[in-house]
């Protein structure tokens, strides 16, 4: 969700209506893009729509590709100033908010204006160097509060929560250009001949043998035996985490309070916003089955759930939040260099590294567990990798420039190797419980009806892979020489 200031600390022109829009169609045209529909042709929410091909993806010229490569990217044009808190302005961007989530993403939306008031401001929200997640809670109330949709998109928007709004300010991108700049940011495009680059960038055959594939996800066989639902108290739903952490398994929407916690277990900092009278218990199954919202309502509770199982589980593991994600990391100490060589002092949690001193920061393997719904079936993804704070705490996360130069210096030591990333699936598979056998009974552990149960899937295959190696890489190359 970056916001570009193209004009640098100048003020941009006043261009206004269809000559700024006709100066961003021709950047677009020359950045590769093609027009697919204009406002003034076709009553549409955006100014102007239109597609490339994903920059991931390389081919000769004249060849076709599918939906599946394309970029699809909704312009909004601004040609005069445009505050954030514009109420058509809002409406808007809820509209379009609307539109994505309905489309489960698929495009990117761009807008642009002469002059950004209080840019300041707008980066508070649309940059991710500079945004937090109180400054996007407060703007997206405020875009609930001002917008003016008509009842069924409000209605549909009401269904829509804050990380609903995050994850679709991923793909929002905010640029402040005059029509003067467009121009010349047009001419630089055109001027770069990118036809000499086909040989290096054209797409190589992958390799066609059929592979076992090691999968970074589980299937959650084992689901609650009930949900509490309860009339929500609380006037905001932050106000619920000033004395309770974000991992435990409760969600609210829509006035009601979701909780996988039995009431009568339910700690004293969390009663205070639930109407205690109202809970009812519910068999989570046929609740998932009956409420259209209970799908959406549950992979919140389970995201929460998975996370408080590594929390409560290890006394240093925290939950941070970074790049709109939740992630679980271990603390650790630091303290100059190992026992026996120079190498980074480690913090070990069952045998595996979870910290390392890294120059003046620290380094942590995090995971990053989301829960995604795929045919009615519930399955838990674990992305796993690296970030770095300033002290073992992981309370300071080290972002920007610095991060980049970090995880660099990380990679060419072989941290961010394929066998690595997999060591540290199965590691994290084991510090949130996902590994259990023998079976809870049998290994003389209570069986919590409210317990998730997780299943691997077995027979997944490969049959297109890139190169496994350098050798291999080279011979696929070659034959695209060859071919050439």
């Amino acid at each position: 969700m970056p916001i570009y200031n193209h004009e640098g600390t100048s003020e941009a022109s006043g261009d206004k209506g269809e000559k700024y829009k006709q100066a961003i169609e021709e950047y677009l045209r020359a950045r590769g893009y093609s027009i697919e529909r204009r406002s003034n042709h076709h009553s549409t929410t955006e100014d102007l729509a239109a597609v490339t091909v994903d920059e991931s993806f390389h081919y000769l010229s004249g060849e076709k590709v599918g939906d599946d490569v394309k970029k699809f990217v909704r312009v909004e044009a601004k040609g005069t100033k445009l505050s954030r808190l514009d109420d058509d302005f809002l409406t808007e961007l809820a509209r379009v908010f609307i539109d994505y989530c309905e489309q489960d993403g698929g495009f990117e939306y761009h807008i642009y204006a002469s002059y950004l008031q209080a840019f300041d401001k707008w980066e508070r929200i649309f940059d991710p160097r500079t945004n937090t997640p109180e400054y996007i809670s407060d703007y997206f109330d405020t875009l609930r509060e001002r917008q003016k949709l008509n009842d069924a998109e409000e209605a549909a928007l009401q269904d829509l929560g804050v990380e609903d709004f995050e994850w679709f300010l991923a793909d929002v991108f905010v640029h402040r250009a005059s029509w003067n700049r467009l121009g010349q940011m047009a001419e630089d495009e055109r001027s770069v001949n990118r036809s000499k680059w086909d040989f290096y960038t054209r797409e190589n055959s992958p390799s066609r043998e059929a592979e076992t594939l090691v999968a970074n996800f589980l299937r959650i066989s084992g689901l609650p035996e009930s949900i509490y639902i309860g009339e929500n108290l609380a006037d905001h739903p932050e106000d619920i985490y000033a004395d309770n952490p974000r991992h435990l398994p409760i969600w609210v929407e829509s006035g009601l309070f979701y909780s996988l916690i039995p009431m009568e277990e339910m700690p004293d900092s969390l009663r205070p916003f639930v109407d205690g009278e109202s809970v009812q218990s519910r068999p989570f199954v046929s609740w998932l089955e009956s409420e259209d919202t209970a799908p959406n309502v549950a992979k919140r509770l389970f995201n929460r759930e998975i996370r408080r199982r590594a929390v409560d589980g290890y006394e240093d593991c925290r939950m941070v939040r970074h790049q709109y994600e939740n992630r679980l990391l271990f603390k650790h100490e630091g303290g100059g260099s190992g026992e026996e060589d120079d190498s980074p002092a480690k913090t070990r949690v069952e045998g595996w590294d979870v910290a390392m001193d890294w120059g003046a920061y620290t380094a942590h393997r995090y995971a990053s567990p989301v829960v995604k719904q795929y045919k009615e079936q519930f399955y838990v993804f674990i992305d796993t990798g690296w970030m770095f704070s300033h002290s073992g705490r992981g309370t300071s996360i080290v972002k920007g420039d610095t991060a980049s130069k970090l995880h660099d210096k990380l990679q060419s030591s072989g941290h961010y190797r394929p066998n690595n990333l997999k060591a540290q699936f199965r590691q994290w598979r084991a510090y949130l419980g996902m590994d259990e056998s023998p079976p809870l009974e049998e290994a003389g552990i209570e069986d919590d009806p409210q317990r998730l149960e997780f299943e691997h899937e077995e027979g997944l295959e490969l049959r297109v892979r890139p190169p496994k190696d350098g050798s291999e890489r080279e011979l696929l190359m070659q034959r695209g020489v060859d071919a050439y």
